[in-house]
């Protein structure tokens, strides 16, 4: 990429560069014909040399357009040799092609010479053009000469300045235009991007509240099955049976998830899920987990968003107390003072450690901060103490009235 810039660069630099010598010998084809035409001594005055001193006026030409080549790159230094050029060519009676060449350097002046010079040259026009027109009427005495002099002054200087400040004015708007429009360009993909992430987000996230509690009831029924290889029919039967159970939910989330992502529902307004809860909490009772419900609001009157954080989150704190704790659970979701409470109080943990170390690296702790977070609320889990001894508490204040 490097490299192509670079070869770019040098193209349009070379581009430049044939354009100016283009200017400058255009400049001095159509000086020499107003030479050769004798359109010179445009000031009254002569070379003061006999014969035909026309050919002459040539030299300055020459000279002028030299400079003409380096106006793009350097505009003050072909302005200053280009004002002494000028001086000289009408001190020898001025000409037509040096006046178009010295025009010129004005205007490139105007147009890329550092802001702070332009505006110094502005000034100096400012104060030459009355400064001439006031010496010239102190010397001739005559105020329609001085004003004539003060407005060809103006001519020379002032128009190609002007001009130059106002189409370098136009290109710097649109400059400014293009790089807003630029800016534009990537603040949309920034939130095209951040909306790929967000989606990206919720997807993990309703993928791990969907299958992991599943799977992990699977595993952990498995494993125990083969670790009791001669533990009784009956008991054998009930971890299958568990195992079948949390299979069927997970088939029934997948199908749900991909029926959301085909149809191209936001799955925060997806059917509200408390009203659920007892059909959940039997799912973990099949697979040896006790949870007692103290209390649940009306659900029908729920934003589906929050009814399924409130779900998802009592889901998340059934499976890690199957995968960890021991007990009975208590999960309690209620609804008080526009706002929605849950609180899941686990048994006895076996060991000190919290589930933020545990197999799973704490991503369904963090899952569950997302969603409460993300509706404005809050979310706490931590270990506590009860009258049994020490509890994992998790605990989310999910906001009602924002999602009105």
């Amino acid at each position: 990429m490097e490299t192509i810039g670079a070869l770019w660069r040098d193209r349009v630099r070379a581009t430049e560069r044939r354009r100016d010598i283009g200017d400058a010998l255009l400049t001095f084809a159509a000086g020499s014909a107003f030479v050769a035409v004798g359109l010179v001594n445009t000031g009254g005055r002569s070379p003061g040399l006999p014969g035909d001193t026309r050919w002459l006026y040539l030299l300055p030409l020459l000279a002028i357009c030299l400079v003409m080549v380096f106006k793009r790159h350097h505009p003050l230094a072909a302005l200053a040799a280009g004002a002494v050029i000028f001086g000289a060519d009408v001190a020898m009676g001025g000409s037509i092609g040096v006046l178009l060449g010295f025009f010129d350097l004005v205007y490139a002046a105007a147009l890329r010479a550092p802001a702070g010079w332009v505006r110094r040259l502005e000034l100096g026009v400012g104060v030459l053009v009355p400064a001439t027109a006031i010496t010239t009427f102190v010397v001739s005495g005559d105020p329609q000469v001085s004003l004539l002099v003060g407005l060809a002054v103006f001519a020379v200087l002032g128009t190609p300045l002007w001009w130059g400040r106002s189409v370098r004015h136009q290109t710097e708007l649109a400059e400014m235009a293009a790089e807003r429009a630029r800016d534009l360009e990537r603040l949309a993909e920034l939130r095209s991007e951040e909306v790929v992430r967000e989606e990206r987000t919720q997807m993990a996230r309703d993928l791990h509240d969907a299958l992991a509690g599943q799977l992990s009831t699977i595993a952990i029924q498995s494993e125990s099955i083969l670790a009791t290889p001669n533990a009784s029919p009956e008991r054998h039967e009930q971890g299958l049976r568990a195992i079948r159970s949390a299979s069927v939910l997970a088939l029934r989330e997948m199908r749900s998830m991909i029926g959301l992502l085909r149809t191209g529902a936001d799955p925060s307004t997806s059917p509200a899920r408390l009203n659920e809860l007892d059909e959940l909490v039997e799912g973990f009772a099949g697979q040896g987990l006790r949870v007692e419900v103290a209390a649940r609001p009306q659900m029908s009157s729920l934003p589906a968003a929050v009814d399924q954080a409130a779900y998802r989150i009592v889901q998340e704190s059934l499976t890690n107390e199957l995968k960890h704790g021991g007990g009975e659970v208590r999960a309690t979701v209620t609804r008080n003072r526009g706002a929605l409470n849950v609180e899941v109080l686990g048994g006895a943990w076996e060991g000190s450690s919290p589930p933020e170390v545990s197999e799973s690296g704490g991503i369904g702790l963090l899952t569950m901060r997302e969603r409460a977070e993300a509706l404005g609320g809050t979310f706490e889990a931590g270990w506590c103490e009860g009258v049994d001894g020490r509890r994992w508490r998790v605990s989310a204040v999910i906001p009602l009235e924002e999602m009105r």
